[in-house]
């Protein structure tokens, strides 16, 4: 016979109702800030220049730290880890009212897609988040039409040959 919620909680009075919103508040109390949108400003064989929304942060993090998850974190997640994020720079920036953690690289990135797993450090606690970032290859340039030749003056036309004498007209007949 299945018992119900309610019943247990009849049977154990407010113990158990205690129990589980402590275990509700433990689990609030421990949320660490989380990774939102990405806004990319490069290409594919471009240095890395990316702002990520930092969200959901908690009073105590205001002072937060990121950094670049151990190479042991994607060996656990069983993705290589791109060479080119050894040279990555990250940096927490202010604007628009939000917050967000600014990610740039020294080497171009060759490949169409970053998993970057970073590891956000702040109020006492710390937190491995992932994200990917999505690259596009770069447009092509517009390419200008040729300029127009510029118009010189034209040299003047050369004379027109003259025109063959028109037969003479037969002289007319004297008068009588």
């Amino acid at each position: 016979m299945e018992r119900s919620t309610l019943s247990i909680l009849k049977k154990h009075g407010g113990a158990m109702l205690l129990a589980a919103l402590a275990g509700v508040g433990v689990s609030l109390g421990a949320r660490a800030a989380e990774l939102g949108e990405a806004s990319v400003r490069s290409y594919i064989g471009q240095p890395l220049d990316v702002d990520i929304e930092l969200v959901a942060l908690a009073p105590d993090e205001q002072n937060l730290r990121v950094v670049l998850a151990s190479p042991d974190v994607y060996k656990g997640a069983n993705i290589a880890m791109n060479p080119a994020l050894q040279s990555l720079s990250l940096s927490i920036g202010h604007g628009g009212g939000r917050r967000f953690l600014h990610v740039t690289s020294a080497r171009p990135i060759d490949a169409a897609h970053l998993n970057l797993f970073l590891e956000l450090i702040g109020g006492g606690r710390s937190a491995v988040r992932a994200t990917t970032v999505w690259l596009t290859a770069a447009p092509a340039p517009l390419v200008k039409p040729a300029p127009l030749p510029t118009p010189t003056a034209a040299p003047a036309p050369a004379p027109a040959p003259a025109a063959a004498a028109a037969p003479a007209a037969a002289p007319a007949p004297a008068p009588a």
